[in-house]
């Protein structure tokens, strides 16, 4: 990357942490269609009925960061990250709550903590333009590193470049993508 990058903006659930959400099962629990995201499906639902699928989520998202590990080279890469003093923010379509638990779990100290609480969730851009104002950094002076179609979108929208971490299995095209997180140091 180049002499002016000034942040680095990370996705949670994946990024940080290895995944443990088992997101078939989630979207049975509260019949989401395969057509639909999750937040898609539960705004359309009304009532008990959309009270309750929230409430499952929330209960999901809550449980799988008991005790949840952080992905391998994680410490390593944060570190570097702070050693050259730049700017870091985690911004996840997860409930603040589960954040906060992670951020708190594992003392991980981010500039900026966004969750969806706080913006339209990731395809959209606004988290992560929400990040680079609160940061006070220009897109092209950022980089993204997530493990998601919706990572890679929302930065390309925000116009921020990029790093999709695979671990090994790539689901979409995309390119500069890592395997593992110790790769990134060579985009900073």
């Amino acid at each position: 990357m180049s002499e002016s990058l000034q942040a680095v903006i990370f996705d949670m659930d994946g990024t940080i942490t290895q995944p443990v959400i088992d997101w078939l099962e989630l979207r049975d629990a509260i019949k989401a269609p395969p057509e639909s995201s999750i937040m898609e499906h539960i705004r359309s639902l009304t009532g008990s009925e959309q009270q309750r699928a929230t409430e499952i989520l929330l209960e999901t998202e809550l449980r799988a960061t008991e005790g949840v590990d952080l992905n391998e080279g994680f410490h390593e890469l944060f570190a570097e990250v702070c050693s050259r003093g730049l700017r870091t923010a985690v911004v996840t379509n997860n409930h603040c709550a589960a954040m906060q638990n992670v951020l708190t779990q594992h003392s991980l100290r981010f500039d900026v903590a966004l969750s969806r609480d706080d913006g339209e969730l990731k395809p959209a851009p606004d988290l992560i333009k929400l990040a680079l104002d609160q940061l006070d950094c220009p897109a092209d002076q950022a980089l993204g590193i997530g493990d998601s179609r919706l990572d890679v979108q929302a930065c390309g929208a925000a116009g921020v470049r990029c790093l999709y971490l695979t671990h090994g299995q790539p689901k979409i095209d995309h390119e500069p993508a890592i395997v593992q997180l110790s790769e990134a140091v060579a985009y900073l």
